[in-house]
């Protein structure tokens, strides 16, 4: 039965392949660097990230392909450089558009990630699977990464705060097929 099932499946795919049809299909992640470091402190005016992952290698080559966004993580240290916590937030703006202010930020993104409370003096490492615990709006980064790939990233935390973040990266495991 086993011998038979296998010839079945061999049988398809080499009428699949001389049909001029081949499936494939995989996974690949793309990483962007966020810069480094990245320092955010209480402003009228935010600094927000411009994220562009078509400058990515292994994005650009496959985003015609890109069926799903499998997983997802925003990683890096957070350095509370104040003596008072810090919650730190994350926030996606689709258009890209940089320095905005807290209130457009809130009005034309959408709540991405967080909080992470950053005690005073201190440094949180974010890992994997901490992140994953952290997203709140996960759907609006992968319908950007599903779009166009260009999105703005603003990190803003309660009240008076200066925070410096370093080896941060979002990364994206995307599934894709031909």
């Amino acid at each position: 039965m086993n011998t038979l099932r296998t010839g079945m499946s061999l049988l398809v795919l080499a009428a699949l392949a001389a049909a001029g049809c081949m499936l494939t299909s995989g996974q690949f992640v793309a990483n962007y660097n966020l810069p480094d470091p990245l320092h955010v402190v209480t402003a009228v005016t935010l600094s927000g990230v411009d994220v562009d992952f078509n400058t990515v290698s292994d994005y650009n080559d496959h985003k015609d392909d890109l069926k799903r966004v499998e997983d997802l993580a925003l990683v890096g240290n957070i350095q509370n450089n104040l003596g008072t916590t810090a919650e730190v937030d994350v926030w996606i703006v689709p258009a890209a558009t940089l320095n905005l202010t807290p209130a457009q930020v809130q009005s034309q993104g959408v709540h991405l990630w967080g909080p992470v409370a950053v005690a005073g003096n201190s440094t949180e490492r974010v890992d994997w699977d901490r992140s994953s615990a952290l997203f709140v709006g996960q759907q609006a980064l992968v319908d950007e990464i599903k779009g166009d790939g260009h999105f703005s990233l603003y990190i803003i935390a309660n009240g008076t705060y200066d925070v410096t973040i370093t080896d941060g990266t979002v990364i994206a495991v995307i599934g894709a097929a031909k």
